[in-house]
This record gives C-alpha cells, sequence and structure tokens, in this order.
C-alpha cells in the first residue's frame, strides 16, 4: 500500500500549458529503449502507462472530450468523424476558457484536404482556438510550425497533434515495422521539442499523452474496450512537476481539469475529471504496518534484555 498526502497542493507556477497529443502511440512502449526520447521523458515526469480514454476510442471522440472536459454522450462526437459540435451541447472547452481569462490558444495540427478545409475551420472555430496552425501530417513538419508559438507565446494553451503513429497503424497495423519506425521518427521529434522548453521548463508545464493506443482486437484499428485499444500513457513535465509514477486510475479526461487547474482557471462542475495533483506532491512512500513490524521489535527486546 502507498501512503499520500491528500492536502491539495496550490497550482504550480505556470504561465503556459503545452498539451502534444502522440496519436496512436502505444502505452507498451513506453520505456522501451528503442526509444530513448520518451525513455528520457518518463524518467523526467510524473507518468502512468495505465490511464485510459474515452470509449469509443478513437480520434475524434477522444480529442473533442481533452478539449471540453466531457465525455463522448455529453459533447456528442461518437465516432472517429469530426464535425461541428451542436450549440445545444453549450461546451465549455478549454480555449474558450481560456480566452475568457485573457489569455492565448493555439492549436498546431495537420493539414487537412482542401475541401473539407471550410469544415475544419468551422470545427475549429467552434472548439475556440484564437489561432491555428496546419503542417504536413509529421511530427518533425508539426513540430516546425509550432516553433514560432513555443518561443514566442509564454502565457495561456498550445495544443500540438503529432498524426505519424496512428496513420500509419491503420495501414500497416500496430507494431509493424513501419509502425516502429513511425514511433522512432516521433520519438527523435519529441527529444527536439524537449529540448525547445529547457530554458523554460519553470513556467511551463507539457503533458503529453496518446489519444488511445491500437492494435487490441483488430491489427489496423483501434476502435473497441481492448486494453491495447484503450489503455494510454500521460506524462507531466515542467513546472512543478515531481518526477514520479503516478496512481492507477487516471483518465484522458483528467487532463483538461489539469490544464485549466495549472493556469488559474476555474474548472466547470460539468467537467468529468479532476485536477492530476499528484503530479506536483511529493512521491508515495511504502506504508509500514504495525502488525509486520512487532515481531522484529520484540526480538530486539529480548536481546537487549539478555545483554543486560
Amino acid at each position: 500500500m502507498l501512503h499520500r498526502s491528500l492536502a491539495i497542493p496550490p497550482a504550480p507556477p505556470a504561465r503556459r500549458v503545452i498539451v502534444l497529443v502522440l496519436d496512436g502511440l502505444r502505452a507498451d512502449l513506453v520505456g522501451d529503449p528503442r526509444f530513448p526520447n520518451l525513455l528520457a521523458l518518463q524518467r523526467a515526469s510524473a507518468h502512468t502507462t495505465e490511464a485510459i480514454t474515452v470509449l469509443p476510442s478513437v480520434t475524434a471522440a477522444a480529442m473533442t472530450s481533452l478539449l471540453s472536459g466531457v465525455a463522448p454522450a455529453d459533447h456528442g462526437i461518437a465516432t472517429d468523424r469530426f464535425r461541428v459540435p451542436e450549440a445545444r451541447r453549450q461546451l465549455q472547452t478549454i480555449p474558450h476558457l481560456v480566452t475568457a481569462a485573457g489569455l492565448p490558444s493555439v492549436g498546431v495540427l495537420q493539414q487537412v484536404p482542401w475541401l473539407i478545409r471550410p469544415l475544419a475551420k468551422r470545427i475549429v472555430a467552434a472548439l475556440g482556438l484564437s489561432t491555428t496552425h496546419f503542417a504536413p501530417p509529421s511530427a518533425h513538419a508539426i513540430l516546425q510550425a509550432a516553433r514560432p508559438a513555443i518561443r514566442t507565446q509564454h502565457d495561456g494553451f498550445i495544443i500540438v497533434h503529432w498524426p505519424d503513429c496512428d496513420a500509419i497503424g491503420h495501414r500497416t497495423g500496430w507494431m509493424s515495422p513501419a509502425y516502429l519506425a513511425a514511433v522512432d521518427r516521433m520519438d527523435d521529434a519529441l527529444g527536439l521539442l524537449r529540448w525547445e522548453l529547457e530554458a523554460c521548463r519553470d513556467d511551463t508545464l507539457l503533458i503529453a499523452l496518446a489519444d488511445h493506443g491500437g492494435g487490441g482486437r483488430v491489427a489496423t484499428h483501434h476502435d473497441s474496450a481492448h486494453p491495447l485499444d484503450c489503455t494510454i500513457p500521460i506524462f507531466l513535465e515542467g513546472a512543478g512537476v515531481l518526477p514520479q509514477r503516478l496512481p492507477d486510475g487516471l483518465s484522458i479526461l483528467d487532463v483538461p481539469a489539469t490544464v485549466l487547474w495549472a493556469l488559474g482557471i476555474a474548472r466547470p462542475a460539468r467537467y468529468a475529471g479532476r485536477p492530476i495533483t499528484e503530479a506536483f506532491t511529493a512521491p508515495a512512500l511504502p506504508a509500514i504496518h504495525v502488525a509486520s513490524v512487532m515481531p522484529a521489535m520484540a526480538e530486539i527486546s529480548v536481546r537487549a534484555s539478555s545483554a543486560a
């Protein structure tokens, strides 16, 4: 058993939060020495490889939950097709709340085909991002597009989405050689991003996570409740974070609550998750059970009496 303080710490000294979505990254690859930057992030962060995503475990549903703080049943996106959320849902998204607090919110995403760009702009507007940049669909290209915001926007919220692993997983299967090569490219970009953030770790909170896994029930998909499909890693690094393994039971829905808490913005009552405050408190220590200690103490007492 682990004992942890129940006291909620004050919000960390974060001026901005960067959320990095590693689309389709399998949680069981975290810690694999073939991917040294993921391994380095794990060691330097408060992390779990046992968090869960929403169901259905698909990108459109998960990303909408990530930005709105509510489950698919509440935001209405229950397939892998992005669409404008219905006005009646009255979503209180992270970007809307950040903007209302007088802070900027930026998204850096992959390009979409010309024919659906008007729809993409409507979706982005509905979710509340004040600025959106589009780039070719690779971690390196999207990181390059994100660099100006990373270097100049010192407050607020930035979300970056890397689609590499998901795209290849759908084509050749999760854990295929091509998929692992995509993980390797993403791992390289992760190292470059962490290098970019090196000088501002004290006031920038980086939250990296996958939106889903893959290859559970179907080798080339992830839409199921299979553990390989719906188990995700979550990493927190930077402003006030104490490196440690986080407790079980965390969810992708805890991330939006954490973003708002870190920025000092009130969390709407309808948000389904809660701030991951454990990342900012001292790691838990093993509990000491009196029953297991008493025999040893009794033996010490007997030896002391004999010596006397």
